[in-house]
């Protein structure tokens, strides 16, 4: 049988080293460890075929809308070209070269969110020791990590790093940080007994795992797996697996560039056919080829001017403002994309120990003598203290047992609690967190000790106990915590109800009390202590002593988290705990912070058991799951996906990454995590906190918001400006006009400068503080809920831009003329010369385009908000950035700049009454229709 595929921990350490070849006591031979070394290969990480830096930049342009606009640079450069060999200045140069740009900063942009997220294994490689301590030949030799191979025997010591997967034949009070594979937070005590073939990962105590740490203890192990088959390589293997799916948003606005493209094309083939119908049903002199040659060209530069340049660059920066927003509420976002996709979580699911939890076990109750105790105060901060029944604080006086039981707390104890000068309240720890919560207890009972410190006998797993003898004032005491069940046993007497009594009339009571806190999931410890003389023995130390009471104690849950997840739910977010503890801790803290009142749990070893099927339909009511292990993570990940959930995904370890890096947004932690985990992850939580997970929803759905209204912004005015010209383009026919209402760059400048510079502020839009009372959105419905103000608005804003450029030539023109307020325009009017015709031409093109400048800025203020008015979200970046794009308006248009523009100045208030009186239209016609929503919905400005 092959190393890889043994199952060690369910057999004898004799029947491992005979399957393996190898000799305990002797280890291999230098010989044949080189032949092992050919046949297995290196102990490393190995990568599969690895997406190049090139690969990863040119997948950027995989896109349809960049597809589009690289179609559009490309027909630029043609068009441009065939303008000079007219003898023609082409400006379409211009357009090429600004399109260009921006799909190039996007692509770098993209590039560096993409590759940072493929380091993950990089950083897990980092984590693997250098040296091992093996056995051969029978001597101990450090050799080179790559070197150890399935056979040999390794010897550990305490602050060893595992190299490989082993099977432990030798362990002395050994203990392993477990945290990167399993979650466990405390670490795990190693023990030599064989264990069922199916026992979970975490339960496995008789191995030890490559790339854990050795806590304590010492010991020897066989060398079982390497390289890739240990389960460290099989969580490097999944994380190299490009099993990422594009997130919604990537998929809406691929529907939407296929879209765009589909109706620009329209557009281009009505315009041209229109022109060819003309040419030749309705002849005229000259060359027909070149008039149709011509045709085509103004139909290819005006679907060219269509397409919405700026989109790409405005999706950048608002959801990099989004990054940046929901920084500020401690969830750092790696990749943009996760910023919109936060929005759409319907679940998440949460690992409980320092997410749910504080991740500072706290003492939560004591058994004092008979009597049970609440412990006001949690985690590490020193405030509270000891409460009785009637909720008044215990005080210490001459209570001598109350004073000798803390003195167990603070002395029995190898912790380092430290208030902080700053802030007293606060402490800085360093020690085993059990410890730690005892001292923290102790502290907040203002116990004063003068003791001094003589022996020590240290915790080991046969004794499940610990003692220290102290002098007190000048008394010698033995004090004891561990296992209540072992200290029961070893007793003379107890306490209870304030009398010492042999420990035969206590025994049933304190047992009774140990499974009822027990049941309440705390870790419960035993207290005792035992008066010494001078000149005793080590035996006496943990013999007849006095037995105190007990200590229950656990990790609790977050202040903030209850309330969160109320808020989540509310907002049809589902939270689903994912742990690698007991089922009966997990359902106990579920319970505690509200998010099941159901005693009911699914292991990992009754999943382990369950077709996909039965996952699926256990999913639907099931809330918690125990004992689980980072396969079980991402099944339930890829289940969840599969019924077409929304998931966000925490994580901590290494064992953690593939799931976290397989959700639709995966989540690390900022503090307890691992460098592999953040990596692979889209967020990093900067405190650890589940809350932290709901606020970074809540503001993704406001940038959800927010987007839909720049895309509303953009395609209105886009659609605004297709129309405009589709409709103008057959008015003009008719009507025998020098030209088109605006020119090809006239729609560029509005599509760059006037559409984007203001769309790239509305990220800062301030989140409705009603957002979270609405449910998921289901689907990718973001073009769906915009589609039908968008052609509204597209469709009234032309008509106006068209009813405007009319009157301007039937009404105003010859108004104006006839009232002599510009001399140009009375020219054109009186002598009909060439020169005063393009006056008249310019002018009413400049209106026209200042009228879309003004429209398109005042209009962008009805975007900050989908249903309500304008006015309830104020926006000062977006004041400055709409004050911006109407200052180079007015450059444009009073400097010679205005030349490239085919624009002229606007001397006469007339001029602006006309542009200001269209654009306000707009803006007030959109509010009446959000106004008209409000009451169809029944609901008001302050709600949604």
């Amino acid at each position: 049988m092959k190393a890889e595929e043994l199952n060690v921990h369910a057999l004898k350490t004799e029947e491992v080293t005979e399957e393996l070849e190898t000799d305990i006591q002797n280890g291999l031979s230098e010989e044949e460890a080189q032949k092992r070394l050919e046949k297995y290969g290196p102990n490393e990480l190995k990568e599969t075929k690895r997406v190049t830096a090139w690969e990863i930049f040119f997948s950027q342009f995989k896109d349809f809308l960049i597809y589009l606009l690289f179609f559009a640079i490309a027909v630029s450069i043609i068009i441009g070209f065939y303008e000079i060999s007219q003898g023609n200045e082409p400006s379409e140069f211009v357009d090429a070269l600004v399109i260009f740009i921006i799909l190039i900063v996007n692509a770098i942009l993209g590039f560096y969110q993409e590759y940072k997220a493929e380091q993950a294994l990089e950083s897990l490689k980092k984590m693997a020791p250098r040296y091992a301590k093996v056995i051969r030949d029978g001597k101990v030799r450090e050799i080179d990590i790559e070197d150890v191979v399935p056979g040999d025997i390794i010897q550990i010591d305490e602050g060893d790093k595992i190299p490989a997967d082993a099977r432990l034949t030798k362990a002395y009070s050994l203990y392993a940080d477990e945290a990167i594979l399993t979650g466990e937070s405390q670490p795990v005590e190693k023990e030599l007994k064989i264990y069922d073939v199916k026992t979970m990962l975490a339960d496995r105590k008789n191995m030890v795992f490559s790339n854990t740490i050795i806590t304590r203890g010492n010991g020897k192990a066989i060398v079982v797996r390497t390289g890739m088959d240990t389960e460290v390589g099989k969580i490097a293997e999944k994380i190299q697996q490009d099993d990422r799916e594009k997130s919604p948003f990537q998929k809406e606005v691929d529907v939407f560039g296929k879209k765009i493209g589909i109706l620009i094309l329209i557009i281009c083939a009505i315009v041209f056919l229109i022109e060819v119908v003309l040419i030749v049903f309705f002849p005229e002199g000259g060359n027909q080829f070149d008039k149709i040659i011509e045709a085509f060209k103004i139909a290819i530069s005006l679907a060219v001017s269509a397409v919405p340049e700026g989109l790409v660059v405005v999706i950048t920066v608002v959801m990099s403002i989004g990054m940046r927003k929901m920084a500020a509420r401690n969830a750092l976002v790696k990749t943009l994309t996760a910023v919109e996709t936060l929005g759409r979580v319907n679940i998440i699911c949460s690992d409980k120990t320092g997410t749910l939890t504080k991740n500072e076990m706290t003492v939560q109750k004591v058994y004092i003598g008979g009597k049970e105790y609440d412990i006001e105060g949690i985690g590490y901060n020193l405030e509270g203290g000891i409460i009785d029944d009637s909720g008044k604080a215990v005080k210490i006086d001459d209570n001598v047992y109350l004073k000798r039981y803390l003195e167990v707390c603070e002395l029995c104890n190898n912790s380092t609690v430290t208030p902080r000068e700053d802030n007293p309240v606060k402490t800085d720890v360093i020690g085993d967190p059990t410890e730690i919560s005892l001292k923290v207890l102790a502290k907040k009972m203002n116990i004063e000790t003068n003791a001094e410190k003589i022996d020590e006998i240290p915790f080991n797993s046969d004794r499940k106990m610990m003692s220290v003898v102290v002098k007190i004032d000048g008394q010698l005491f033995s004090l004891i915590k561990g296992a209540p069940d072992v200290l029961i046993q070893k007793a003379g007497k107890g306490l209870l109800n304030g009398e010492i009594k042999d420990i035969s009339e206590i025994k049933e009571n304190y047992l009774s009390k140990n499974n009822n806190f027990a049941e309440e999931a705390l870790r419960v410890l035993g207290i005792a202590y035992k008066p010494l003389n001078e000149g005793y023995s080590e035996e006496e130390i943990e013999q007849d002593f006095i037995y105190l009471g007990l200590a229950g104690i656990i990790d609790p849950a977050r202040d903030e988290v209850k309330n969160s997840i109320k808020i989540a739910r509310k907002a049809g977010i589902r939270t689903i705990m994912i742990t690698g503890d007991h089922k009966i801790t997990a359902i106990a803290i579920a319970n505690e912070i509200g998010l099941t009142d159901k005693e009911e749990a699914i292991t990992g070893a009754e999943l382990e058991e369950m077709t996909d099927e039965e996952l699926i339909k256990r999913l639907e009511n099931t809330d918690i799951f125990a004992r689980v292990t980072s396969e079980h993570k991402l099944r339930i990940l890829k289940t969840l996906k599969s019924m077409d959930y929304i998931v966000s995904m925490t994580g901590d370890g290494v064992n953690d990454a593939p799931a976290v890096k397989g959700a639709n947004v995966g989540v690390s932690m900022g503090i307890k995590g691992t460098e592999v985990t953040q990596e692979a992850s889209d967020m990093i939580l900067l405190d650890d906190d589940y809350s932290t997970i709901v606020a970074a929803i809540e503001e993704g759905r406001g940038i959800f918001e927010t987007t839909k209204g720049f895309f509303r912004y953009m395609l209105s005015t886009n659609f605004d400006e297709i129309f405009l010209i589709l409709v103008a383009y057959i008015v003009i026919k008719f009507f025998s006009f020098a030209a088109l209402p605006i020119t090809p760059i006239q729609i560029l400048w509005l599509n760059i400068a006037t559409d984007g510079i203001p769309a790239m502020v509305l990220g800062f839009t301030p989140t409705d503080p009603d957002v979270m009372n609405d449910k998921p959105r289901e689907g990718f419905s973001l073009i769906t809920e915009i589609k039908g103000p968008v052609l509204f608005l597209g469709i009234y804003t032309s008509i106006t831009d068209i009813t405007l450029y009319l009157l301007l030539w039937f009404v105003l023109f010859p108004a104006w003329a006839q009232a002599g307020i510009d001399p140009n325009l009375t020219m054109a009017y009186v002598t009909k010369g060439s020169v005063a015709n393009i006056y008249a031409t310019s002018l009413s093109q400049t209106i026209i385009f200042t009228n879309l400048v003004v429209c398109e800025l005042l209009f962008v203020y009805s975007c900050t908000s989908n249903k309500k008015p304008f006015w309830l979200f104020p926006n000062k970046h977006l004041f400055w950035a709409t004050a911006l794009s109407f200052g180079l308006q007015l450059i444009i248009l009073y400097t010679p700049l205005g030349i490239a523009f085919d624009v002229v100045p606007l001397l006469h208030p007339y001029y602006w009454f006309a542009v200001l009186i269209a654009g306000f239209s707009v803006v007030v016609v959109d509010e009446l229709r959000k106004w008209r929503i409000r009451i169809k919905e029944g609901t008001t400005i302050f709600t949604s």
